[in-house]
């Protein structure tokens, strides 16, 4: 894994910065507190987000903001990914909100978790860290040196546990833990199977018991079999002549339903026939009535008189509208010419040229208007009589047609009565017709009826025989179900015994087969109890002893090249606890100078880098090594020597912090850090 580019959002001291990290080996320069240790938990946080107890957001999250993110670029192999990581305050809290992935330009949005376990699967960490704090990444990366002077020195029981961890042999442990838990198990799985199988010598009995049983029922069966096949043979025989006789049962009580048919029928048809008597002798009086009345009947054109009149009256009407307009009109022209002779009679000035009217001339006008009213009173005595007698001939005419649509109406009732006569006559016909066929059939039906009663008469002593062959019948089935639930109740014992049977040989079997399981049981906890723990055991102790002397080799190989005094004798005893040694005394860490202990730490940091990247050297990280203050407190002379430990640290990536500047010398790139008005900076 190279990291290529950082970029950090209000993350404690910086607001906006991004960092851009070359290959090979890279000094972030600064004073003391300008902000070059958090750009390496920044880097942690990306990968792993937050860790109880290693990494809190509230410590992550400038003062004052409500929000912030950490974004870094990374090369893991052919891949290029970038995470960012985001923080968001909520009350008294800081929380990780959704992160965002880009994998090969490829955007994601996942949460802490599920971001979580993508880095460890593309990191090959092992995937039981994923709720674990991250040791791996701890010890063959980054570590602060407060952290390792820790490990160093605490309980040597938490020191193995932890180390157990980060070397990934705590699971021997956690083996031999579940093998001691599985054996408790298997103690409780033998005792119950002990409980399933302490029957298993009275089921066996029960077996044998229900065997005689079973043949004691097959004897018993076989003597009722016999006069029970008998039985059956001769109940077959009688059902057979049963059917027989009920064949000619059924013919009888046919014929029977015949004649009572036959008896209904004779009644209907003998009561249809007097029906039809009486219906023609009541049309033979009607038709002779009929033939009376239609006797005198007149034809005539009633349709073309009653036109001809329509039409009389239609003019006649015409003419009546005529006169009647006219006369209308004179009488309001008589009217206009008398209210005109009356105000003209009276008029002194002329409405138009407003002149004084003589008495001559009103008199004048006064005599025309007389003269035009006595042509109108001749006009009237001349057409009042041609009104009246106009319309004394439309009331003749009007009577004419009223006594012409009563003709109509006898005329219809007439014909009404014409059509009923020759329905009549044919209803008459037809009914001498069915009265000669009612007759016919009458005579037939007396016939059939005979030839049923032979019938009836041929059968006659049949039902009391077919009821005595029922009773017989009925007392051998009697006998038959006697004998068949005897049988009925051995054969359900037997197969009650069968089944028992059955079950209990289904019970020996998987009794025999549990009994089995116990004895594989008992050589398992024999194996684990014995061997396996014992086993399991060395394991783990000859790979710790392995490990140690290889973590005894290289951390002796780093402080022998930090520290040039050949007094001073350092070993890692069993439990990895450094031990000191000098004039062959043992000395306390106490005892030893700034540098020497920082030299210490960091020589115990590198051994444990390169064991785990031995261990497991898969995993991706194995090229990036970050070191956080590694020469606090060296002598100048020690700061010469790290020269050549960083000249033996084979890693692509090499990041340090540091504020000595002598360090410059022995690196590739410089990364300059300052830090004012409380924000950090990179000097470009």
């Amino acid at each position: 894994m190279i990291i290529k580019k950082i970029k950090l959002h209000n993350i404690r001291s910086y607001l906006d910065q991004i960092i851009t990290l070359p290959k090979g080996k890279v000094l972030l320069s600064g004073d003391i507190g300008s902000g070059k240790s958090t750009v390496l938990l920044a880097i942690e946080f990306a990968l792993f987000g937050i860790q109880r107890g290693m990494i809190d957001g509230a410590s992550l999250l400038r003062n004052g903001k409500d929000v912030g993110y950490v974004e870094v670029e990374l090369n893991i192999e052919k891949h290029n990914i970038v995470i960012r990581r985001n923080l968001k305050r909520m009350k008294n809290t800081v929380i990780q909100s959704n992160a965002l992935l880009v994998l090969d330009g490829e955007r994601k949005k996942l949460t802490a978790t599920e971001l979580k376990s993508f880095i460890l699967e593309i990191l090959n960490y092992p995937p039981s860290l994923l709720k674990k704090k991250d040791l791996i990444y701890r010890y063959t990366v980054y570590t602060p040196q407060e952290d390792m002077k820790r490990i160093m020195w605490e309980d040597k029981e938490n020191r193995l546990d932890t180390l157990r961890k980060v070397f990934d042999i705590d699971k021997y442990k956690r083996i031999i833990g579940n093998t001691e838990v599985f054996v408790s198990k298997l103690k409780e799985n033998k005792k119950r199977k002990e409980g399933q199988i302490s029957d298993l010598f009275l089921k066996k009995e029960q077996l044998n018991e229900k065997n005689i049983m079973e043949n004691n029922i097959k004897q018993k069966i076989s003597k009722i079999e016999a006069p029970l096949l008998k039985l059956q043979q001769e109940i077959l025989e009688v059902k057979n002549k049963i059917n027989e006789e009920q064949k000619k049962l059924n013919i009888l009580t046919k014929e029977k339903i015949k004649i009572t048919h036959l008896d209904t029928e004779f009644r209907e048809k003998n009561t249809k026939l007097e029906e039809i008597k009486r219906e023609e002798k009541e049309l033979t009086e009607i038709i002779k009535q009929l033939e009376v009345e239609l006797k005198d009947f007149i034809k005539e054109d009633l349709e073309k008189i009653k036109k001809e009149n329509e039409n009389l009256l239609e003019n006649g009407k015409a003419n009546e509208k005529t006169l009647e307009r006219k006369l209308t009109m004179l009488t309001a022209k008589k009217e206009k010419l008398f209210y005109d002779s009356k105000k003209i009679s009276q008029l002194k000035f002329c409405p138009v040229c407003k002149q004084k009217v003589s008495s001559e001339h009103r008199k004048h006008i006064v005599t025309e208007i007389s003269s035009e009213l006595e042509k109108i009173k001749k006009e009237f005595q001349k057409k009042e009589p041609v009104l009246k007698e106009l319309r004394k001939d439309l009331e003749k005419i009007e009577f004419k047609l009223r006594e012409i649509m009563e003709k109509e109406k006898k005329s219809l009732a007439l014909k009404i009565k014409l059509q009923n006569l020759n329905e009549k006559e044919t209803r008459k016909s037809k009914l001498f017709d069915l009265k000669m066929e009612l007759k016919n059939k009458i005579s037939e039906l007396s016939q059939i009826k005979e030839s049923s009663l032979s019938i009836i008469k041929k059968y006659k002593d049949m039902e009391e025989n077919h009821k005595k062959t029922l009773e017989l019948l009925e007392d051998k089935q009697k006998k038959e179900k006697i004998l068949a639930m005897r049988k009925a109740g051995f054969d359900q014992a037997f197969r009650d015994c069968k089944e028992e049977m059955l079950r209990l040989k289904d019970e020996i079997l998987k009794k025999e087969n549990v009994a089995q399981k116990l004895d594989d049981l008992k050589k398992l906890q024999d194996f684990l109890t014995k061997n396996f723990s014992m086993v399991i055991e060395m394991i783990e102790k000859q790979v710790m002893l392995k490990l140690n002397a290889e973590f005894n080799l290289l951390f002796k190989k780093w402080f022998m090249m930090l520290v040039d005094d050949f007094h001073l004798e350092l070993r890692i005893d069993p439990e990895f606890t450094p031990i000191i040694e000098q004039g062959g005394y043992e000395i306390n860490y106490n005892y030893l100078s700034g540098g020497e202990k920082t030299a210490l730490a960091l020589a115990y940091r590198l051994a444990l880098n390169q064991v785990i990247n031995s261990m497991l050297s898969k995993i991706k990280t194995r090229n990036l090594l970050i070191l956080d203050e590694p020469t606090d407190g060296f002598s100048a002379e020690q700061l010469d020597k790290m020269r050549d430990v960083l000249h033996e640290l084979k890693t692509e990536q090499l990041i340090l912090v540091s504020h000595e500047s002598k360090i410059e010398s022995f690196v590739e790139h410089v990364i300059r850090f300052t830090k004012q008005g409380h924000v950090s900076h990179v000097i470009n």
